[in-house]
């Protein structure tokens, strides 16, 4: 059985991949940042936040905002499977950056086995064309 590689919606992929990319174990992100960041409302990101915490994908602690375990795997996947379509995509003739947009539109609801058999089809690159690593998820 083929499934989604998680159930998020696009916002909350987006706030998953803000997190996982800009913050590290010394430095979360606080709420305000997350906002100007995604370029919305600071009541609009305490939602999106609010939500993923709901499926347990974030955490809150003295104002600052992580990803859970759960979270990081998450955006793991969705990296993977976002960074593949987009070689994929560029070998097909988009641009990088066209490519990128459009994998950030599919990327947190394909599945991931397919995107390791487009992954294995494309010659495995280990960097997208932006120049970060494929990291192959379980």
């Amino acid at each position: 059985m083929v499934t989604a590689t998680n159930n998020v919606t696009k916002r909350e992929r987006d706030c998953l991949v803000l997190i996982g990319e800009k913050s590290d174990s010394r430095f979360p992100m606080r709420l305000h940042e997350i906002a100007e960041n995604m370029r919305v409302s600071a009541p609009t990101a305490f939602s999106v936040v609010k939500r993923l915490m709901f499926k347990g994908l974030a955490d809150s602690r003295d104002g600052m905002i992580m990803l859970t375990e759960s979270g990081i795997e998450t955006t793991k996947r969705i990296l993977m499977v976002h960074r593949t379509y987009e070689s994929l995509f560029c070998q097909s003739g988009v641009s990088e950056d066209v490519a990128c947009l459009e994998a950030s539109d599919i990327d947190f609801i394909l599945p991931i086995e397919n995107a390791k058999l487009v992954l294995k089809r494309i010659d495995s690159p280990s960097n997208c064309p932006h120049g970060k690593p494929i990291s192959t998820v379980q």
